[in-house]
Formats: structure tokens, sequence, C-alpha cells
């Protein structure tokens, strides 16, 4: 996974008998990887993505990625949408400000659309995120500074701060904009979490982990984790090698 050109990582909650936990993931449209940790720090997320991640990460704000490069992290822009369109909704200077930018973002997602669609070239395209990116920077810099609630005064702000991890996708082809492929593989588990009521030791942790990065892995490349599950339990009975995805899907064909 620490080889592949873009990832995307999120956590979610995670319960072990009466203490808190959390369930990390880190995936891509073909592959999934899940660990349980006891923390939701920056410790975690190094054990999973590696100390300095060369590939580019796309995440939400959450501050314990903060220590990846600029330049390796993509922030998601369906995070920002949802931001902006609590401050639309609010009251006063607030709600101008935030249709102003929720508008903007908008524009983002449907220029990228039409450029992923070749209907928009590639110079047009920079051209009209370079014009794009001028603005919204001035509209948070107005709101952060008229915004009536000091909590979205801030919350732009720390936009600002952050603003050259929103604009890692033009300088690499196949960052997307959101981090809606990790939501999507955890969506899984929270189900699953929601009907069982967590575990109750180190080795049901393991469990979960493991049986979710077979069968999330095997869902997004339409293969039957059964058959896989199977084939791993036959090598344990012959005491010879797991049989890695490669070698898995090799025998489906």
């Amino acid at each position: 996974m620490r080889n592949e050109p873009v990832v995307h990582c999120d956590e979610t909650r995670h319960q072990r008998g009466n203490e808190n936990r959390w369930m990390w993931q880190v995936c891509t449209p073909q592959l999934s990887c899940f660990m349980t940790h006891f923390s939701r720090g920056a410790w975690a997320a190094k054990k999973l993505l590696g100390d300095a991640p060369e590939n580019i990460v796309v995440t939400d704000q959450y501050a314990g990625y903060h220590y990846i490069d600029a330049d390796h992290r993509q922030l998601c822009w369906a995070h920002i949408l949802r931001n902006m369109n609590a401050l639309a909704e609010s009251w006063g200077t607030n709600k101008t400000y935030g249709t102003h930018l929720v508008r903007l973002i908008r524009i983002l997602f449907r220029l990228q659309h039409r450029y992923e669609s070749n209907a928009l070239s590639e110079k047009r395209y920079r051209e009209r995120m370079e014009k794009l990116r001028i603005a919204w920077r001035q509209q948070l810099e107005l709101a952060s500074r008229r915004c009536v609630t000091p909590r979205y005064q801030n919350r732009c702000k720390l936009l600002l701060k952050h603003d050259d991890m929103y604009w890692v996708f033009l300088s690499h082809d196949g960052a997307p904009l959101t981090n809606n492929e990790a939501e999507r593989s955890l969506r899984s588990y929270v189900l699953w979490r929601k009907g069982s009521y967590g575990v109750c030791s180190h080795r049901g942790e393991l469990f979960r982990q493991r049986i979710l990065t077979i069968v999330e892995t095997c869902r997004k490349q339409k293969l039957n984790p059964l058959n896989w599950l199977r084939a791993i339990l036959e090598a344990t009975l012959n005491k010879t090698s797991y049989p890695l995805l490669d070698d898995f899907k090799a025998t489906c064909q």
C-alpha cells in the first residue's frame, strides 16, 4: 500500500470491552488495509502510513495527519463543503460569506468534472483553477475577519493556514478532490460495529482488522472472499505459505 501513488486514509471509533479504541484504514480503489490501535494520534498514523509518506495521502483535516509533508497530503474538499454549508446556514455575515464560499467549491467540482471528461483543455482548466484559487483565498481572508461568530472565524483561519494542502491535486495527476473512497470502505465496519458492539480481546481486534482487509479488498476487485479464506485455511492445514492476493487472483482466472 505504501508503494501506491495515491492512498486514502481515515479512522473511526472502535470498542474493545470498556475501552475506546480506533479502527484505522488506508485504501485505494483496488485495495484496503485495516488496523486497530489504541491511539488516534500521529503515532498510529505513522504505523499505518510510514514516518514520511512519499505518495499522496488523501485525508480529512484531522490533526493526527499533520506530520505528513504538505506536498504529499491532499485535504478532502467534501469535508470543506460540509463546513461551509454550515457557515452558509448560519446568520448575518456568516451566511453571506458562507454562501460565496460554497459557490466557489461547487465551481471547483464542476471544473474538475469537466476536465476529467475532456470537456475542458488543460490550459483552460489551469487558468480557471488559478483564478478560483485566488478568489477562494480572498473570500476566506474576508470571512476570517468579518464573520460574526468566533467559531467560524477560527475555522476560516485554519483553512487559510492549510491552504497549500487543498490544491495538491493541481501538481499531482490522479490525486482526487475528496476522501470518499476511505469513507465508503469504512462503512462496512461502521455497520458491523453498530450491530455487534465491539470486541473483548486482542485476538478479536486482530480478527476484525484481518477479515475486513480481506473482504473489502475482494469487494473492490469483484472476488469471492470465501474462496480466499478457504485457500488460507487449506494452506494452514497443509503447512504451506498463505496465498497472496496476486496468487489468489491467478487461480480465479
